[in-house]
Order: structure tokens, then sequence, then C-alpha cells
């Protein structure tokens, strides 16, 4: 029983890690605040398929780095 656990959450890895990469360097490239979160989180095993749903569902309008209205400084 112990075997197709193992293989399930291997392959879970493998799925995620190569989107967790994409989804940083897509953060990064939208300019989005803080892309490490998002790798972070798709990286913790399971728990990352939602972060994976959330993020490519809302994309778009998640905070940038140099968005006023969410509340960075003021300089």
């Amino acid at each position: 029983m112990t075997e197709p656990v193992i293989l399930l959450l291997v392959g879970a890895l493998l799925l995620q890690l190569p989107l967790g990469v994409v989804m940083y360097f897509d953060a990064k490239r939208l300019g989005l605040k803080d892309p490490e979160v998002y790798w972070l989180g798709v990286v913790v095993p399971t728990v990352g398929f939602v972060v994976i749903l959330y993020y490519f569902s809302e994309r778009k309008d998640l905070p940038k780095k140099d968005d006023p209205d969410q509340g960075g400084s003021t300089r």
C-alpha cells in the first residue's frame, strides 16, 4: 500500500516543480509583488495544486510591484 502512495507523491512533485518554476518566472515577468510566494506555495505537496489554480485564475489581477493601490510607499 505504501508504494502507490510514494509513487503518487513523487508524481505530484514532478508535476509541481516545473509548474512552480514557470509560475515564478511568469510572476516576475508580469512584475508582481513577491513572485517567490507563488513558487513556495506550489512546491508544498498537494496544497500546491490549490495555489496553481488560484494563480492562473487571478494572475492578471494580482498586486504588481508598482501598484499604488496596494499600500506601497508613497515616496
